[in-house]
């Protein structure tokens, strides 16, 4: 667990679309986000995976220049994960062109937003869920600003967070419960009443990660 404790400690990153895209453009080798769960319970993690994707939605603010990474609640009737902060997404249909096609129809269907409301700047490794869905998180600028339609039967609420936020590691907790015999951890970040936790947060650890081999 050292690389949680040097996470945890890290400074923090202020960045901006071109630095992303070029940091994301020179990934030579996309490489897994490690998920520090599968340390804690590695036989919970012995699963057939399917794929999935996300798609991470950064709107630069015109007024203040301040980039805005867009999360949704989900409804809270739902069998899976109700009430749980995400990015839009989901898993990826045998008739989807690309993974890439997965994260934008998704999109579409959850909040509203068209494909052509995005500049698509380049993509993560994957992570790999307890759930069994590897999940490829697509990053994309949102270059015209679209009024939202929220599908009320997947989403409850959709929240901007301040990339500069996400990108502070002291804003992270790494929380460890006990399930049975099992023990389970996960990153957490606490933001004006949203908790972003499990995989979504787990996914922006991916997103510093990246960022911080390719910006100083």
């Amino acid at each position: 667990m050292s690389d949680i404790v040097q996470f945890l400690n890290a400074p923090p990153i202020s960045t901006n679309l071109d630095e992303i895209r070029a940091a994301l453009d020179t990934t030579q080798e996309v490489h897994p986000i490690y998920n520090p769960d599968k340390d804690l319970s590695p036989s919970a993690y012995k699963l057939k995976y399917r794929s999935a994707a996300v798609l991470i939605p950064i709107w630069r603010s015109p007024e203040d220049d301040q980039l805005n990474v867009l999360v949704t609640k989900r409804a809270l009737h739902m069998r899976n994960h109700p009430g749980q902060i995400s990015f839009p997404g989901g898993k990826h249909d045998p008739d989807d062109a690309s993974i890439q096609y997965t994260a934008l129809r998704e999109t579409l269907e959850e909040v509203g937003l068209a494909p052509d409301c995005f500049d698509l700047i380049g993509e993560l490794g994957e992570y790999c869920t307890i759930s069994g869905y590897c999940i490829k998180p697509i990053i994309a600028e949102m270059t015209r600003f679209s009024e939202m339609s929220l599908c009320e039967d997947e989403v409850k609420s959709v929240h901007w967070v301040p990339l500069d936020y996400l990108l502070d590691p002291s804003n992270y907790q790494f929380k460890t419960k006990q399930l049975g015999t099992v023990a389970r951890g996960y990153f957490e970040i606490n933001y004006q009443g949203i908790r972003i936790w499990g995989v979504t947060a787990g996914i922006l650890y991916g997103l510093y990660q990246t960022l911080s081999n390719h910006i100083r």
